[in-house]
């Protein structure tokens, strides 16, 4: 088929839309000789733009990086909290001699729901962040409060109670994420932007694979920590040079420049969020749609990944093969994401976005309703769903946004984004965790996420309304206020699209 996205330069200068509240607002006239003329120019230039080994080699540093530190490390939860229990931490909710008992589990689980909920709403504020401090110094701030997240949890003990742990690994998660959301505008130096979108952000579960070191018995908590601490610190200082001051564009690429806080201005931050453009993109329902489907299925996921180790214990009595399942199998089938975001993102280049959304909802209620099953086994089989919700999930997150708006509007979209995850994550915790209906109580829990998610079905309906029908010949627009192509007319092959630009005259697909 023919790819989701493409360029066409149009002679608009005589008649640049004006986007009302109402709906459709302007034909654009296109003289088809002008449009064959320039879309033959720009066709050489994208043609020989092609990715340099500079820019794939600047491009593999950035995914190292975010596969050392994005917030996916908070991910790999499962040898974390196996860990806990093994050195004994929150063992007094348990009788004498009964470590690892239901009660423990539960007393932990609010480490990683709450943890992650910090991650979240510090994650809303790094879209803006990264529009007002620019990539390095957002991304640096990040690292560094990963970094004194490292510490917290070095040093924290039982007696500091679980908020300290909670705080510790919500500020390295956080950081990790502030540092990773100002990493995709590396994908502009690529031609074709939706793989290597999906692949970057299939390294924030790569990240989640380190915690495995935590299953060596000669490697605790605190000394996994205490060396991670410098790890942090490196890498804090490494993103400080690679990283630009300003997002790198598709027309000027990347350059390796000093540091320079010129860029600085939250004062335009603030007129770019009130703009009515932002606004009625904010409000558009196609975006509202999105970002409940992308709240809810993480949402569900939270809730899934803190409650693995209490279901595996619940499921088996064989304390050897939960340890292995808790320890080795949770953290590498569930965060092999990487292997299917690549998919993802050309699975958007393809066809659009309603896809991936009807896979995204579909097998979020197959790992919610697999959790019901016998044995660890069937937990095995949830996990492979849990790992297809985290790939389509956050990978449209940034996709959805970065491919089908004005770039100048990705902080303020991905922060409204993110905000949406951490109001409904609400839910997950302090809602269901600790868990309020009995530490083994997980039927409650379940229904809850999976009942409503039925609804979500109505999203990727209409966003296929909204994905675009490619022709070659195409002469007019129709838009409404969100920048949607209401009707082609005047082509051999009509469709409905998204433009994600209109300036000067240019109308980017």
């Amino acid at each position: 088929g023919k790819p989701f996205r493409q360029t066409l330069m149009a002679d608009a200068s005589s008649a640049k839309p004006e986007i009302d509240g109402n709906g459709s607002v302007a034909e654009v006239d296109v003289d088809t000789n002008s449009v064959a003329e320039t879309s033959n120019k720009t066709s050489k230039i994208t043609d020989n733009k092609e990715a340099s080994y500079g820019s794939i080699t600047v491009f593999l540093i950035v995914c190292l990086i975010s596969c050392m530190s994005s917030g996916g490390l908070i991910i790999g939860v499962g040898p974390f909290i196996e860990r806990m229990v093994k050195d004994g931490y929150f063992e007094d909710r348990c009788d004498p001699g009964d470590s690892g008992c239901a009660e423990q589990y539960n007393a932990i689980n609010p480490m990683f729901n709450g943890g992650f909920q910090i991650m979240t709403w510090i994650s809303a504020l790094a879209g803006l962040t990264t529009m007002a401090w620019g990539p390095r110094i957002n991304a640096t701030f990040g690292l560094a409060m990963s970094t004194i997240g490292c510490y917290i949890l070095s040093v924290a003990t039982t007696e500091d109670g679980i908020n300290t742990w909670m705080v510790g690994y919500g500020m390295l998660g956080a950081g990790g994420n502030m540092m990773f959301i100002a990493s995709f505008h590396f994908a502009n130096m690529f031609k074709n932007r939706g793989m290597p979108i999906g692949i970057l952000g299939g390294t924030f579960n790569v990240t989640g694979l380190i915690f495995i070191l935590l299953n060596v018995p000669s490697i605790s908590i605190h000394g996994f920590f205490q060396v991670y601490f410098y790890i942090m610190l490196i890498l804090t200082i490494l993103v400080f040079v690679v990283y630009p001051d300003r997002p790198v564009t598709v027309e000027e690429g990347y350059t390796l420049k000093r540091p320079s806080v010129s860029q600085v201005n939250f004062s335009q931050v603030i007129r770019d969020i009130c703009t009515s453009q932002a606004r009625r993109a904010i409000l558009a329902p196609r975006f509202l749609w999105f970002s409940l489907l992308f709240a809810w299925c993480t949402m569900a996921n939270v809730v899934i990944g803190g409650l693995v180790d209490g279901l595996a214990n619940s499921k088996s009595s064989d304390s050897s093969a939960v340890s292995n399942f808790n320890g080795y199998s949770y953290p590498a089938i569930a965060n092999c994401t990487f292997i299917f975001t690549p998919f993802v993102g050309y699975l958007i280049e393809l066809h659009g976005f309603w896809i991936p959304m009807l896979l995204c909802v579909l097998v979020t209620q197959i790992s919610l309703i697999l959790c019901w099953g016998p044995g660890l086994i069937s937990l095995y089989f949830m996990l492979f769903f849990f790992n297809g919700t985290q790939a389509f999930a956050y990978t449209m997150e940034f996709a959805y946004v970065q491919l089908t708006f004005p770039s100048e509007l990705y902080g303020p979209l991905i922060a409204f984004v993110i905000t949406a995850q951490g109001v409904f994550g609400l839910i997950a915790w302090p809602g269901l965790s600790p868990n309020p209906f009995g530490a083994d109580a997980f039927t409650p829990v379940l229904l809850i996420c999976l009942i409503p998610s039925f609804i979500l079905y109505y999203v990727p309906y209409q966003q296929r309304h909204c994905d675009i029908a490619f022709s070659r010949d195409k002469s007019k627009f129709l838009l409404d206020e969100a920048g949607n192509i209401e009707s082609v007319v005047e082509s051999k092959q009509g469709g409905i699209g998204t433009i994600s630009h209109i300036e000067d005259g240019k109308i980017d697909l």
